[in-house]
């Protein structure tokens, strides 16, 4: 089953979409109104004891975002945003964070591939993403230009393709992931943390500021898998 929200330029908050629990494609579109995306679109609300059971998107492979150019906040939990927002005092926030998620609940368990483009004020991508969608394989970012780390997201297993995210700072700790492609992201002066990487794909426009960190990259691959890693001129598509 697939689903195409386009156009919603007036929606404020998106629909309950996670009450369409065959949806395997989702790709909302336009949705230029939107501010943040929370804990509706998974169905999970604090306090709410459905929570403990729930499965959100079971059979979700594919999720889509593009032209919302006012999304500023991401989040799945209530207290994720809590932590995020530095609430509570003497670490409470930081208690919060690592016990955002309801004990039982499964996100996105068979999401394989998320694009998100068109998005400038989006500022973090969720913290539970990349810990809980085991089958995440590809992530494609584009234009994301408030977003300044790419980071902690030990169970994408495959490929990130990153473009035009003008803000990106820092790539780092994605243990599992064999392929990167940038371009587009003119300040990226720091990438670590890819252990299992086999190819690095860099835009014409990276050759400068990618000296820093490509000479790292090329070490570790040498240390741990005895050969060169697999530079090559990635295409700004």
């Amino acid at each position: 089953m697939s689903l195409i929200l386009k156009d919603v330029r007036s929606c404020v908050h998106l629909p309950p979409i996670w009450q369409q629990p065959n949806l395997k494609y989702l790709r909302i579109d336009g949705a230029h109104a939107v501010t943040k995306v929370g804990p509706e679109f998974v169905g999970c609300k604090k306090g709410d004891p459905v929570c403990d059971e729930l499965v959100a998107f079971p059979k979700l492979e594919w999720l889509i975002f593009t032209d919302m150019p006012n999304w500023e906040e991401w989040s799945f939990f209530e207290e994720e945003v809590a932590a995020a927002d530095g609430w509570g005092e003497d670490g409470a926030a930081e208690i919060l964070k690592e016990d955002a998620q309801p004990a039982r609940v499964r996100l996105l368990p068979r999401l394989w591939e998320l694009q998100l483009h068109g998005c400038p004020k989006l500022r973090d991508l969720p913290q539970q993403l990349g810990k809980y969608t085991t089958g995440l394989k590809e992530l494609n970012l584009g234009g994301l230009n408030n977003l300044k780390a790419v980071e902690d997201l030990p169970v994408l297993c495959e490929v990130l393709v990153i473009g035009y995210c003008e803000g990106l700072e820092r790539i780092c700790n994605l243990p599992q992931v064999t392929e990167l492609r940038v371009f587009g992201c003119p300040i990226l002066s720091h990438v670590e943390g890819l252990d299992s990487l086999q190819r690095l794909g860099l835009g014409k426009d990276m050759q400068e500021i990618s000296s820093r960190w490509v000479p790292g990259l090329q070490e570790q691959h040498r240390r741990l898998h005895g050969q060169d890693l697999d530079v090559y001129t990635s295409s700004s598509s």
